[in-house]
């Protein structure tokens, strides 16, 4: 994949959703989703028990597009690759605080605790998505 810009790498990160597509139950089924970008990676959480979840751990090959803007002037990315969930102590706390940040302005927002839980929940599941290849736009 190639490189992409600064400027679109900057709105890919401030958008909300990206778009998550996994095959479920041979079908496929295409959410958006709330996700983080720490470094080069992707991550989205989800519950432990979620049909999501449990769809992805037998098809772990995904999808996903991040996209927006106004008329004339769109930008976004269509990647794909495989999904691996976050057992990393550090790096679950890390993209706990993210998210946290991201959609509250803080990890001790009362509702961002309400949906994730403490911070090592063992009911909430980050997923790393593992880029493959993609590529992006901007015109």
């Amino acid at each position: 994949m190639k490189r992409m810009t600064s400027t679109l790498r900057e709105f890919v990160e401030k958008q909300e959703l990206l778009r998550i597509a996994y095959a479920d139950g041979g079908q496929p089924r295409v959410l958006p989703v709330w996700f983080v970008i720490i470094g080069s990676n992707y991550y989205i959480g989800t519950g432990a028990d979620s049909p999501k979840w449990r769809a992805m751990r037998r098809e772990q090959r995904v999808g996903w597009a991040i996209d927006g803007g106004k008329q004339h002037k769109y930008k976004g990315v269509s990647i794909y690759g495989n999904v691996e969930e976050v057992t990393d102590k550090k790096l679950r706390a890390k993209i706990y605080r993210a998210f946290g940040q991201k959609y509250f302005g803080s990890a001790d927002h009362p509702r961002h605790v309400k949906i994730w839980g403490e911070v090592d929940d063992p009911a909430s599941v980050f997923i790393h998505l593992k880029m493959k290849d993609g590529f992006w736009w901007e015109y």
